[in-house]
């Protein structure tokens, strides 16, 4: 269902439904063919604008800067540092190996936990979204990196879940019983809205650490139509379907999506805290 909904409501599927719409049109009323032309100039309008890195950023950036999360005097105060992974392929003959989305999202937790401690713990968060028979997004993302990564940097793995919710049912009992107070999330820039949301909902409010992926000075490419710019576009989309999802079928409220110096405790009964394997 989840697919289905996503192929037809992104860039490609909305202009596809577009076209549909016009043949229907132009099909049920011939004589009306100025119908059936707006429709399809419209589609196609919208469809341009949607291909373009100038819109796909503009939807990015009013999801990042509806952002309102709390600030730590310094970063030293972190408690511990989580992950949420975006992907994994299938690469062949090298085995899988993570999406560009979750390197550049580990790179940005690694070098924070770097500056900061050593010894500060990274949670990567992604579970076995490819299948219980091929590893885990965590388990791929975290060996990509090791070899990178000093002996005693702690890396811990949460290898349950499979979409934010799942992550934020998970880490939150496990964070709780440590203690961690001051939690920086890292994820991407579009997702960080809905992720801090669903976290507040458990209890974690969290600080938010984004791994930046918005395009800045494109120059004329920005209104130019390109894979890029679907891509930018698709996932904005993506993220606001998510939000309007979650809200409606109640995962998190309207009062989580802003920052409160008195966050409400969690909708629902904490989860039976998942076991956290420690990387080697």
């Amino acid at each position: 269902m989840k697919i289905l909904f996503t192929t037809l409501f992104l860039p490609t599927g909305l202009v596809l439904i577009g076209i549909a719409a016009a043949l229907w049109a132009l099909w049920r009323k011939p004589k009306q063919r100025s119908l059936a032309i707006a429709i399809l100039g419209t589609t196609l309008a919208g469809g341009y604008l949607l291909a373009t890195p100038l819109v796909g950023r503009a939807l990015g950036l009013a999801l990042f800067n509806s952002v309102q999360a709390r600030e730590l005097a310094s970063l030293s105060e972190a408690d511990a540092i989580v992950v949420l992974t975006g992907g994994i392929y299938d690469s062949g003959p090298m085995g899988w190996l993570p999406r560009a989305e979750s390197i550049q999202r580990l790179a940005v937790a690694y070098e924070a936990q770097r500056r900061i401690n050593l010894r500060l713990p990274v949670i990567v968060s992604g579970g076995h979204t490819e299948g219980v028979q091929n590893p885990s997004e965590a388990r791929v993302a975290a060996d990509f990196f090791a070899r990178n990564r000093s002996e005693i940097t702690p890396t811990e793995l949460e290898e349950a879940s499979t979409d934010t919710y799942e992550a934020a049912l998970q880490l939150a009992p496990v964070l709780s019983h440590r203690g961690a107070r001051n939690v920086l999330l890292v994820t991407s820039d579009t997702h960080m809205l809905r992720a801090l949301a669903v976290f507040r909902n458990h209890g974690i409010d969290a600080v938010p650490l984004p791994a930046m992926s918005l395009p800045h000075n494109m120059g004329i490419r920005a209104f130019l139509p390109s894979v890029y710019g679907v891509m930018l576009s698709s996932s904005a989309l993506y993220e606001m379907y998510g939000l309007a999802a979650s809200l409606l079928s109640g995962k998190i409220g309207l009062r989580d999506l802003t920052y409160s110096t008195h966050p409400t405790p969690p909708a629902k009964p904490a989860a039976v805290p998942t076991q956290i394997i420690e990387s080697e």
